[in-house]
């Protein structure tokens, strides 16, 4: 008998403690969302202002949400000027 005892004891409080830690009180606060970047119309002005723009994007920066292109963004064509040399 108590062994039994024992045994009941031990499982109500294992069941007591890992129960214990599945309620919250509800104070904490979300962290707020962040709003989505958005390419600025400005970099749409011209292919010029485009590669302009390219460089103030960093490269390394694997945490942010993706940019958003507004739906009258376009690069527009530049057929008169020569290739700019990738570097």
């Amino acid at each position: 008998m108590n062994s039994t005892r024992l045994i009941v004891a031990a499982t109500a409080a294992a069941l007591a403690l890992s129960l214990g830690g599945c309620w919250d009180d509800g104070d904490e606060t979300l962290p707020p969302v962040a709003v989505p970047a958005a390419v600025p119309d400005s970099a749409g002005a011209s292919a010029a202002a485009f590669i302009t723009y390219l460089p103030t994007l960093s490269a390394t920066d694997e945490s942010s949400e993706p940019l958003t292109i507004g739906d009258t963004f376009a690069v527009p064509a530049d057929d008169t000027s020569e290739p700019a040399p990738v570097t």
